[in-house]
């Protein structure tokens, strides 16, 4: 339901007031607007150079198949993920975990208990697992950079297209109505004069 306008001074003044208001909170908002924009643009980025080098290191790991099956069953108590770092960061305002590690479970092992190649594999699965947990957070990110880019381009809309124009509106009708009633006061003042002056003419 719109809002009832009061064509007084009182409601003009208000409206000026809201009006100022929403100018002046635009450019800020078209600033965070374009910085989100920006950031989206390194995450997208990076998220598909992370992706690449992910698909380049599954092709490694798959053509270490015999490797596997031989440490395999030795190999998953020492690949499991204990903790997953992550920082908070702030981006135009929202807040995101930026990642920093995964820790691992580590029992230890004999260097002489195990395969040549224990090591080189347990490293790189690693790796790989990282590099994962990397691009969840990384997508975590783009999505919520994608809500506030969102709920920003929805508040500059409504302060373009509705807000802004209804007040500008209001300004104009209350400004029309008291300048008719300010003409209107001195029309009646005049005849109010006139019909005075005719008044003390026929008393003299």
């Amino acid at each position: 339901m719109a809002e009832r306008i009061r064509l007084n001074k009182v409601s003009l003044r208000e409206q000026k007031q809201k009006m100022a208001m929403y100018e002046r909170f635009l450019p800020a908002l078209e600033a965070r607007k374009q910085q989100l924009i920006m950031q989206l643009t390194v995450i997208r980025t990076n998220i598909r150079d992370q992706r690449e080098l992910m698909e380049t290191m599954v092709e490694e790991i798959r053509s270490w198949a015999s490797l596997y099956w031989d440490i395999e069953g030795v190999l998953r108590f020492y690949i499991a993920v204990r903790e997953i770092r992550c920082a908070p960061r702030n981006i135009a305002g929202l807040k995101i975990k930026e990642f920093k590690e995964v820790l691992f479970d580590d029992p230890g092992y004999s260097l002489f208990r195990t395969p040549y190649s224990f090591d080189a594999v347990l490293k790189r699965t690693r790796e790989a697992i990282s590099l994962r947990e990397r691009i969840k957070i990384l997508e975590e990110q783009e999505q919520v950079l994608l809500e506030g880019f969102r709920k920003t381009s929805q508040r500059i809309n409504l302060y373009e297209k509705m807000l802004i124009p209804q007040c500008r509106e209001a300004v104009r009708r209350i400004s029309v109505y008291l300048q008719d009633q300010q003409a209107a006061a001195v029309g009646v003042a005049k005849v109010a004069k006139r019909l005075s002056e005719e008044a003390s003419y026929y008393v003299d």
